[in-house]
Parts: C-alpha cells; sequence; structure tokens
C-alpha cells in the first residue's frame, strides 16, 4: 500500500492498480463558510492520473466538498468510480450520479466488497449519517482503517476489530468540530477539545492498529463569531503527549508513504504544522453580508412549518420556543413549533441564541441548516439552554430524513419509506450502544 496524505481528511491510497481517493476537500470553505482548509491540502496531477475511484464518507461539506468534485475534468471523472454507503437518502447518490462519474457503487452495511486485483473494501455506517472505510489486499500486516470523523462507540470499534482484523494504519480525527462554548467559555472549551483527544485515544486502544495517523482535524474557524475556538483546538503536539511516538504517523499535504516500512517524515511534518498553528491569529477571517430581518423571518415560517409538519405533537410540544438575537440588525424573533415564528422585543441578555443575520438565515433556509449552525459555532448561547439543544436535535433529525410522519400520507407516514426502516434495523446495535454512550454522558 501506497499512502499519499492531501489535506484535513482526504488520503489517496493505492494498491495493485487500485487508487482510492477519499473524501477529497481541496477549494472553499465550508458550513456556511465558517471553515477554512488550514493547511492548504495538495494533490499532483500525476497522482490524479492514479484515482480509480473516489469514496465520499458522508455528506458533510467538509467530506463531501461540491465545489471540489465539480472542479474534477469531465473527461476525468468518466475514468472514475464513486463510493458512497448505501443510504435510505437517495440525495448523495443522484448528485454523484448527475456529475458524470462511470458510475455509483453503493456499498452495503459491514460487509466486504471486492474492487478489482484482490483488492477489498469494507464499509460501516455509524450513526445515522456518517460512515467507514477499510481496504485490504491480501497483505497478512492487514487493512488500511479510514475513521474519519465516526463518532464511534466502544461496542462498534469491538465489532470493527472483529470483522476488519488486524489493522495496519488507523485514521481518525483529533480535534473539535463545532462550537464548544462562548467566547469566554474557556474552560469548557478547553473540555471539548480534551474529549475528542480522549475518544482518538480511545479509538486507538480499542482497535490496535500499528500505526495511527491524525487527520481530518486540519481547519481553523474562519469567521469574526467562531475564530475565539482556535484557541483550543487539539494540536500535532497535544496527539504527541498520548500516543506512543514509535506508532503515530504525522504527514504533511502532498507527503506520500509506502506502508512497509516506519514513515521517516514525521519530524519534518510536525515542524510545518506548528508554523501553521502559530499562524492561525494572523489570518484573515471571512466575513458574510447582512440579510434582512423580513427575509428571515420569511424564511424562518417556512422551514418551521415544514419541519413541525414531519412530527407528530409529543415531539413538538418536547422544544420550548427559543430566541434568536441578531447582533448585526440589532433584532430578535422567537420560533415556535406549535405556534409558528415572531419578532420579539427583548433584552440580548433574556435570549437563548446570539448570532448574526446571515447565519440565521441560512439556519432556516436549507434541510441541513440547523446542524450546520452547531458545526460551524457561528452562535453564543445564554440562560438556559436546552431550548435550543432540543431544536438542533430534532433538525438534525429532520435534515436526515427521520422523521415521525409523512405529510399527506395519515397512519402509513409513520412507518416512511421501506430503505430508511432496513437502514435502521441493520444498524440498531450500533444505534443503540451510541445512543446508551450519549445517555451516560448525560
Amino acid at each position: 500500500m501506497k499512502l499519499t496524505f492531501v489535506g484535513h481528511a482526504s488520503v489517496l491510497l493505492e494498491t495493485r492498480g487500485v487508487g482510492i481517493l477519499m473524501d477529497p476537500w481541496l477549494e472553499g470553505f465550508a458550513f456556511n463558510e465558517s471553515w477554512a482548509l488550514h493547511p492548504q491540502p495538495f494533490i499532483s496531477d500525476d497522482a490524479w492520473s492514479r484515482v480509480t475511484h473516489v469514496w465520499i464518507s458522508h455528506e458533510h461539506p467538509d467530506h463531501l466538498s461540491i465545489p471540489t468534485l465539480k472542479a474534477i475534468p469531465p473527461e476525468r471523472r468518466r475514468g472514475i468510480t464513486a463510493l458512497f454507503q448505501r443510504h435510505y437518502s437517495r440525495t448523495v447518490y443522484d448528485f454523484l450520479a448527475s456529475l458524470g462519474f462511470a458510475s455509483v457503487v453503493e456499498l452495503d452495511h459491514a460487509r466486504w466488497r471486492p474492487l478489482a486485483n484482490g483488492v477489498e473494501i469494507y464499509c460501516r455506517q455509524i450513526g445515522h449519517t456518517d460512515s467507514c472505510l477499510a481496504v485490504r489486499d491480501g497483505d497478512p500486516n492487514g487493512a488500511l482503517l479510514n475513521l474519519n470523523d465516526c463518532q464511534t462507540p466502544p461496542a462498534t470499534l469491538r465489532a470493527l476489530r472483529r470483522d476488519v482484523g488486524p489493522i495496519r494504519l488507523l485514521l481518525d480525527q483529533f480535534s473539535i468540530a463545532g462550537w464548544a462554548g462562548n467566547p469566554d467559555d474557556h474552560e469548557r472549551k478547553r473540555a471539548a477539545a480534551r474529549r475528542a483527544l480522549d475518544a482518538f485515544v480511545q479509538d486507538f486502544t480499542l482497535l490496535e492498529p500499528r500505526w495511527v495517523l491524525p487527520f481530518a482535524s486540519f481547519v481553523r474557524f474562519c469567521h469574526p463569531s467562531n475564530a475565539h475556538m482556535n484557541e483550543q483546538i487539539n494540536t500535532i503536539d497535544d496527539v504527541v503527549r498520548r500516543i506512543p511516538q514509535e506508532r503515530l504517523v504525522v504527514m504533511y499535504p502532498g507527503d506520500t508513504w509506502e506502508l512497509d516500512a516506519p514513515f521517516s517524515g514525521t519530524p519534518s511534518a510536525m515542524q510545518r504544522y506548528r508554523r501553521d498553528y502559530a499562524r492561525i491569529e494572523d489570518l484573515p477571517l471571512h466575513r458574510t453580508p447582512r440579510v434582512a430581518f423580513d427575509t428571515i423571518l420569511e424564511t424562518t415560517e417556512k422551514r418551521i412549518a415544514d419541519i413541525a409538519a414531519h412530527y407528530h405533537w409529543p415531539l413538538r410540544r418536547w422544544v420550548p420556543p427559543v430566541t434568536f438575537y441578531l447582533g448585526d440588525l440589532e433584532r430578535a424573533f422567537e420560533v415556535s413549533l406549535r405556534a409558528g415564528v415572531r419578532e420579539v422585543k427583548t433584552p440580548t441578555a433574556t435570549c437563548t441564541v446570539r448570532t448574526d443575520s446571515q447565519a440565521a438565515w441560512y439556519t432556516f433556509a436549507h434541510r441541513w441548516g440547523l446542524p450546520t449552525l452547531g458545526v460551524s459555532g457561528r452562535y453564543a448561547l445564554e440562560g438556559d439552554e436546552r431550548p435550543f439543544l432540543r431544536l438542533k436535535k430534532l433538525g438534525s433529525a429532520y435534515a436526515a430524513g427521520i422523521w415521525t410522519r409523512q405529510p399527506g400520507q395519515g397512519l402509513l407516514g409513520v412507518l416512511g419509506p421501506p430503505g430508511r426502516k432496513r437502514y435502521l434495523w441493520d444498524r440498531r446495535h450500533d444505534l443503540i450502544s451510541q445512543f446508551l454512550g450519549r445517555m451516560r454522558l448525560a
């Protein structure tokens, strides 16, 4: 196996004439223009010519980068097979199919699938969105396992260890990936960073790889309202303090490595990352334009009505009204799944969410807007946070198509599409262990 580190969560794995480019994000911002790549990825034209497959782990824009995929020349796309988990939602599959790849192959949950020349891949879906990928080529040293940013409970890690067998190299996220506290919540943000690193160490401990490559965390929060989170991100040096040196591999964008021997470039890569971390506070921030208050209210009313239409009254009652204060407009509005949307005249301190007009508009303009707000980190919370957290949780389920009712279908709408029922049933053990783990944390 030969590995080229492209950047953030993207690598090119080559073995036996197969070249799998994983989660390429090479340009643009992510999560409503709130994340920027840091450092910039790199892949040579020569490396591109060896790509036979592109694997997308999940729908998040730092893994499914629409600008990156559209920038691949059409003639090159026609020679590449796209790989994606078999998901109950056809959104990503249909998008990949529209780009003119040679084909789009759906990967069944937790099953090995042959590609070519003795190379096999194994995709396991984690939660309701994410997935990981293992690749083996018959080498007794074991497989490569790309865990990207899967939030994987111990029971699922043990299942992975059983199904994949010996793991030569583990690729795993190591830092925070979303809102971790208000600007002055320094200890809360430090605690979130510790939890991210603890999860990285847990994955390493339970999966027992020969080597581990920290990745999927090479971004900076680039908006004026979320840049404070850069203060508490985990660095490569934080990883070094937790992982045995002889089993840690650090690669910089453009580095390549033949996996039959230890990687010699770790010291050089670490020095380059240290320089990158030191530069973050001097880099320019990306600002977004204001959005008119009436536009925000109109957009929010439509989205809230649609969310309410997809859930029965107990869940609508479970989410209390949430107030949003827009600092750049100095106006506020209330969102209620029972009463709708209205402007409110209230002091800033009594609003649950403080954000700006563009972030508020984006939150309700798109199906994925509420989870995006959480990942972007472009807000602050005041007082009782539970109303917003409940709205965000329901918004995440709504974005993923997990509804309790289908408008216009009566009682049959509770069952949902057949593909969703099979999807959830096949993943029942993983989902139960994830739910129980979160209950223990709570």
